[in-house]
């Protein structure tokens, strides 16, 4: 180890049997958590002996990551509009935080309303609804927004098919290239949670239901399924990473994986009816 590398402090305390760090110098951080930076590092744990070598904790990943809701209504155009709810958990929301803290609101607008379009669609019309809370050291931020989406069904012959992926953009270019010389870094464990529900028009009907899908990468997981219950649509996602740093050979199956999830967020749903997308 180099002393030299011991840039920033950190304390530990024990609380009900258990070890946790803290840095009460971090503006937002909730107790108990360290920003991404101080968790999951060596550091020198001070003592009358002088002090040992120790690794700070990291969270688990259901304590961060992103919870994407929607209540959406598709009307006979193809058109998918409605309300979307973000709730950025744990290092997700203190990571935010701590790097829009010297932004105006109308920066912090911009910021939210741009991050939501890179999971969507390109022609997806964005506008932020509520005022997050930005100073708070909640574990949680949470935006609302107002969203409308072109196009989102296409048409097959008489049928007319409705992609699964609503938020999947952010992992529709992740790890293209075929092989990969540096070690895979992730800042932190996480787990992404999306629940949308689509009403269909009236005089539409689901003629066909994608299978559900599970991935077991062992670090790395994914699920998704869709169920349809008198006029509407739930689709349901869950993407979790349990990784920090892995070796470059491993990046062969961390593609794979990827490639997989892909594979399922471009499932579709089947429609019937008559519509004007149909007769389009």
């Amino acid at each position: 180890m180099n002393a030299g590398e011991l840039n920033t402090n950190v304390v530990m305390v024990r609380l009900n049997g258990r070890d946790m760090f803290l840095d009460p110098g971090v503006a937002f951080a909730p107790f108990g958590l360290l920003p991404w930076h101080e968790s999951e590092v060596s550091g020198l744990r001070v003592s009358k002996d002088g002090g040992s070598w120790i690794v700070t904790g990291s969270p688990e990943k259901s304590t961060s990551g992103i919870e994407r809701r929607a209540q959406l209504h598709l009307d006979d155009s193809g058109l998918l509009e409605g309300q979307a709810k973000i709730t950025f958990k744990g290092l997700s929301a203190l990571g935010r935080r701590m790097d829009e803290s010297r932004q105006d609101d109308a920066a912090h607008e911009q910021f939210l309303e741009d991050e939501l379009k890179e999971y969507l669609p390109s022609t997806t019309e964005v506008k932020l609804t509520n005022k997050p809370d930005w100073a708070s050291s909640s574990d949680i931020l949470v935006a609302e927004f107002h969203i409308k989406i072109q196009d989102w069904i296409s048409t097959a012959g008489h049928h007319l098919l409705l992609p699964v992926g609503l938020f999947s953009g952010s992992e529709r270019h992740l790890f293209e290239q075929e092989s990969r010389t540096h070690p895979i870094y992730y800042h932190y464990a996480y787990e992404d949670k999306d629940d949308v529900e689509i009403e269909l028009p009236a005089g539409m009907q689901v003629s066909g239901l994608p299978k559900p899908q599970v991935i077991d990468g062992k670090i790395c997981n994914y699920r998704s399924d869709v169920t349809s219950t008198n006029n509407s649509l739930h689709l349901h996602r869950d993407l979790a990473v349990n990784a920090l740093i892995l070796d470059s050979k491993y990046y062969g199956t961390l593609r794979n994986f990827y490639q997989q999830v892909r594979t399922g967020d471009e499932q579709q749903v089947v429609l019937s009816g008559t519509t004007s997308a149909a007769q389009n």
